[in-house]
């Protein structure tokens, strides 16, 4: 993670190629897959990222530079796809379903794959097949983290930040690792509270308790109320 501070001058290259690069640093050169939102995406980072042997997919914004606009500008009747590929390997490649999707490649080319829908078997790009299988795992992590959610409004930057990270994407993380270790199946709402019961030690009084337990414990006469203000009698 990279907290944003502001641009950083680096002439001729985007701000979100510089932060792709710069989370990158230590896993390029071994022949991955980087998916990211069309945010992120661009002719100019899929160049970035084949020069050190790391391909890219996902969606795409329809003014980025080097977009070749034959393709973007196409007008399709739904089913149908459009895609160009540069001498380089990069693919984009535009497909009408409910509405206009525009992808970026350096995986893929257009070739269609079958998938099953409500509705029966579909076809589509496998470039877009692909991108939805592999952020399917982001978008269940957001859904997780959206369950009993403690954020709440406030105009201190850092404190959203130590609240995503230690009660949101960090619980959820240890939600999927306690379900794999214990072979146990428990929903996010219920490991939320356990953990909150286990560091309040409210409910596991007749536990040994052990140094660690004795330093983070509370006074026997403090709660915790209001969103984590201590009170004690």
């Amino acid at each position: 993670m990279e907290v944003y501070c502001g641009r950083n001058v680096n002439p001729g290259v985007p701000l979100a190629t510089t932060v792709v690069m710069s989370l990158m640093s230590g896993l390029l050169n071994e022949s991955r897959i980087l998916y990211t939102d069309n945010f992120y995406r661009s002719v100019h980072l899929a160049h970035q990222l084949l020069e050190q042997a790391t391909y890219l997919v996902g969606t795409l914004i329809s003014n980025r530079k080097l977009n070749p606009q034959d393709v973007v500008q196409a007008k399709l009747k739904k089913g149908e796809h459009k895609a160009k590929e540069s001498t380089r390997g990069v693919v984009v490649l535009k497909w009408k379903g409910k509405r206009d999707v525009l992808m970026l490649s350096t995986v893929h080319g257009e070739v269609e794959a079958e998938v099953q829908t409500r509705k029966g078997t579909k076809k589509k790009p496998a470039m877009i097949i692909d991108y939805n299988q592999s952020k399917s795992f982001i978008d269940i992590s957001d859904q997780m983290m959206s369950y009993s959610h403690c954020l709440r409004w406030g105009v201190k930057w850092y404190r959203k930040l130590a609240i995503e990270l230690l009660a949101e994407s960090a619980l959820v993380n240890a939600h999927v690792i306690y379900q794999y270790i214990n072979n146990k199946k428990i929903s996010i709402t219920d490991f939320k509270e356990e953990v909150t019961l286990r560091l309040l030690h409210t409910e596991y009084a007749d536990e040994p308790e052990t140094s660690l337990t004795k330093a983070n414990a509370l006074p026997a006469d403090c709660a915790l109320v209001n969103m984590g203000a201590a009170r004690c009698r």
